[in-house]
C-alpha cells in the first residue's frame, strides 16, 4: 500500500525518492505538498479529489453513528474515519505525483 518509488531524471541525473515519509507529507498537506513537488495544475486538481475525501469521511461517519448509534462504534469511527481519510488523501497525492513524474520524463525505479 505504501511503495516506495525512486526516479532518476536521465539528463541531469538527479534523484527523487517517494517513500513512508512522503506519504506522510502528502497525508498532511495533500495540494501544497504536490505544489511544493512542482507540480501546480495537478494540486489544483488534487483540491476537489480532498474535498470529496473528506466529505466522504463526515458522511460516513454521520452514517455510522445514525444507523448504530453505539457510543463505543461512534468513539471508535471518531479515530478511524479522520485516520482512514488522510490515508486516502496520502497514497492519492503520491499517485499523482509519481505519474508526474513519469510524464515529465524521469525513470522510475533506477
Amino acid at each position: 500500500m505504501f511503495n516506495t518509488y525512486r526516479f532518476d531524471h536521465p539528463e541531469t541525473d538527479e534523484s527523487k525518492t517517494l517513500d513512508g515519509r512522503t506519504y506522510l507529507w502528502a497525508a498532511l498537506f495533500g495540494p501544497f505538498y504536490i505544489l511544493f513537488s512542482g507540480f501546480p495544475l495537478l494540486a489544483l486538481l488534487m483540491i476537489p479529489i480532498s474535498a470529496a475525501i473528506f466529505v466522504a469521511a463526515f458522511a460516513g461517519f454521520g452514517l455510522v453513528d445514525w444507523v448504530l448509534g453505539s457510543e463505543v462504534v461512534t468513539v471508535g469511527a471518531l479515530f478511524v474515519v479522520p485516520v482512514a481519510a488522510f490515508t486516502l488523501q496520502g497514497i492519492v497525492a503520491v499517485e499523482l505525483v509519481r505519474r508526474a513524474y513519469l510524464r515529465a520524463g524521469w525513470r522510475e525505479g533506477y
